[in-house]
C-alpha cells in the first residue's frame, strides 16, 4: 500500500501526457531572472551584510528558498513544484506585501514580495488555463507538507531569538547591542 502511495505521487508529478505539457515563456523567464536577483540580493544581505549564519538566514529570509523552489521547479517543467513553491510565496511574499512597511528599508524587500505574488499569479494562470487541477491539489499538498512543519520550527526560533523578530519587523538592521 505504502508503495502504491510513492509510485502515485510520483506519476503525479510526472505531467507528460495528462494536462498541456508545460512551455516556458518570456513572460516566466522574466519573472525567474527578475525573483533570482532578488533572492540572490536578500540572501546577500542576510548572509554577508548581517551575517546572521545559515539558520538565521533560513528563519528570516525564508523568500529566498521558496523563489529557488520556484526556479527548480520552472527549469524542470514542473508546474507541481512551481505549485507547491508558490505555498510559501503566498505566505511569506504576498503576506508580506501586508506584514511589512512600504518605508525607505522595506522597499527592496515589498518589491521582492511583489515578484513573487507575480511569480504565483504565473502558475495559477498556467494551472486555470490548462485545468491542472490534478497538479494543483498535488502541488498544495506538498507545499503544505513542507510549509507546515518549517512554520512550527521557525516560530520557536522566533521565540527563542524575539530579538531577531523585532529587528526583522521594525526595519531596523542593526543587531540588539550592537
Amino acid at each position: 500500500m505504502k508503495m502504491q502511495a510513492v509510485a502515485r505521487f510520483r506519476e503525479g508529478l510526472d505531467t507528460e501526457g495528462r494536462e498541456a505539457k508545460f512551455k516556458r515563456n518570456v513572460a516566466g523567464w522574466t519573472l525567474i531572472v527578475l525573483n533570482g536577483l532578488a533572492a540572490f540580493n536578500s540572501t546577500f544581505f542576510f548572509l554577508a551584510v548581517l551575517k546572521v549564519g545559515i539558520v538565521g538566514w533560513l528563519m528570516m529570509n525564508t523568500c529566498a528558498p521558496s523563489i529557488a523552489l520556484f526556479v527548480v521547479g520552472f527549469l524542470l517543467g514542473s508546474p507541481v513544484v512551481m505549485v507547491a513553491a508558490s505555498v510559501p510565496m503566498i505566505r511569506y511574499g504576498t503576506a508580506g506585501l501586508f506584514a511589512f512597511g512600504w518605508d525607505a528599508y522595506n522597499l527592496i524587500p515589498q518589491i521582492g514580495h511583489i515578484l513573487m505574488t507575480l511569480a504565483v499569479i504565473y502558475v495559477m494562470l498556467y494551472i486555470v488555463r490548462n485545468r491542472a487541477w490534478r497538479m494543483l491539489v498535488l502541488g498544495l499538498a506538498l507545499g503544505l507538507a513542507v510549509l507546515l512543519p518549517f512554520t512550527v520550527l521557525q516560530t520557536w526560533w522566533f521565540n527563542a531569538h524575539p530579538e531577531m523578530l523585532e529587528m526583522l519587523f521594525s526595519g531596523d538592521w542593526a543587531f540588539p547591542g550592537q
